[in-house]
């Protein structure tokens, strides 16, 4: 087992409890490795086997090596993962005080199991709006990086069927628990001149509650990421969907050679709420990033179509790992095991983007790594989610397969994977930045 490699993995998600400090993360290794950051409304200077990298909205990034030929002829071997997770964000500007408690309402992101959010320490992080010195907004990054709070149950002789299924409801169940005074707080509660929440947040940017103009803030589990098993073969954390794909990809991109092609590290956000934003999968961002590359190093608008058309993606997430106690949900042929190796993700209605040519491909990287190959397919008579391959491919053109690493719980607040599952699928996709498109 690859330690070093999946020490990094460790450090890297703990470090991340949400997608501005995975992309922060990101940056700061491209940066250490000689990578240049761009920006969007500068004009750029490319030189072909140079990395780059440019951050849209401080929640996405995209990665970038100019191939030492033209894109006309090469093409560009893509790489991508999305930066967010399921989870509940908080609601900075109102209070929920009463009998001495101070709470924080939340709304849902994503689609998390809500049951698994409950009675667990929870921290606090995100990215805040302060008016800064020169007066412009200045963004932020908060991380609690500890216990601020919780969410409790129901005591179950209040509530004797929970055991048979409850349905929580975010505006009356799921308020975050802050503090709580008791009595001796009771006469004080409303007179507060900002929300509990609010002044917690203020006072760890040293600022007034009063100052700060916008925020994106997450509560997050406070516990970090765990490694189980006598070889240390599992993994269990928070926001392993998709931090397992976001740092198989950026140590293949970091650890790939220049080569004859363009290679592309796509991290980008909200694939939890359908990629509808402008740092998606299903916005401009990717294409964007593509036709300046390619109209720097000399494609006319026919010779940008023509890399897209040569061009190979692999939107990596993760896959449904096979679970003993509920065999009954899977396709036993097409039941991925944790730690059997990556999994190629097909589905006949699109869920995915994969199809026989795209399968071929990603089976030839795998067998070229040294590594196995599964399959995941859901059963006839279920349907199975979805990822960033069939938005990005079909605002690009690019052919495009759909991979993941087996997951147990997955938008549970804590998962539980393989780490060699990570290290055989960092591998082949490092093959597939070396191989041409």
């Amino acid at each position: 087992m690859n330690s070093a490699l999946i020490k990094r993995f460790c450090d890297f998600t703990d470090a991340s409890p949400t997608a501005y400090h995975a992309v922060d993360n990101i940056a700061a290794a491209l940066e250490a490795r000689g990578a240049l950051r761009l920006d969007e409304r500068a004009a750029w200077r490319l030189e072909p086997g140079r990395a780059y990298y440019v951050v849209r909205s401080g929640s996405a990034l995209i990665a970038f090596r100019p191939g030492l030929r033209p894109p006309a002829e090469e093409g560009f071997v893509l790489e991508g993962a999305h930066t967010d997770s399921p989870s509940l964000k908080a609601r900075l500007e109102k209070g929920l005080p009463g009998k001495g408690m101070e709470r924080a309402p939340v709304e849902i992101y994503g689609g998390p199991i809500v049951s698994t959010w409950l009675d667990r320490p929870l921290s606090l992080a995100g990215r805040v709006a302060v008016k800064g010195q020169d007066g412009k907004v200045e963004s932020r990054l908060v991380n609690f990086a500890r216990p601020v709070g919780l969410v409790p149950n129901l005591a179950v002789h209040l509530n004797r069927e929970i055991n048979k299924g409850f349905e929580y409801n975010a505006q009356n169940h799921l308020p975050v628990l802050l503090s709580s005074a008791g009595k001796e707080a009771e006469k004080t509660d409303g007179e507060a001149s900002a929300p509990a929440l609010a002044r917690l947040v203020a006072a760890e940017l040293g600022l007034e509650p009063e100052a700060i103009l916008g925020a994106d803030l997450y509560f997050v589990d406070a516990q970090k990421l765990a490694v189980l098993g006598p070889a240390g073969e599992l993994l269990n954390g928070y926001r392993l969907d998709d931090l397992l794909g976001c740092h198989a990809v950026l140590e293949a991109f970091l650890g790939a050679p220049p080569a004859p092609h363009g290679q592309v590290a796509c991290f980008l956000d909200n694939e939890e709420v359908g990629s509808r934003s402008i740092q998606g999968a299903d916005s401009s961002f990717l294409r964007d990033v593509l036709g300046r590359v390619s109209a720097l190093q000399g494609c006319t608008t026919e010779g940008f179509y023509r890399a897209l058309s040569s061009s190979f993606s692999i939107s990596v997430d993760v896959a449904q790992a096979f679970h003993g106690s509920y065999a009954e949900k899977y396709d036993e042929r097409f039941a991925p095991l944790v730690n059997g190796g990556p999994a190629v993700k097909v589905n006949a209605n699109l869920r995915y983007a994969t199809d026989a040519e795209a399968e071929g491909r990603f089976r030839l990287f795998c067998e070229q790594a040294g590594v196995p190959c599964q399959k995941f397919m859901s059963r006839a008579d279920m349907a199975p989610g979805s990822t960033i391959g069939p938005l990005s491919s079909s605002l690009t053109g690019i052919r495009t397969v759909d991979v993941g690493a087996p997951l147990l719980s997955m938008h549970s607040i804590r998962e539980t994977g393989g780490a060699l599952d990570h290290e055989m699928m960092t591998a082949a996709l490092g093959v597939a930045f070396a191989t041409k498109p």
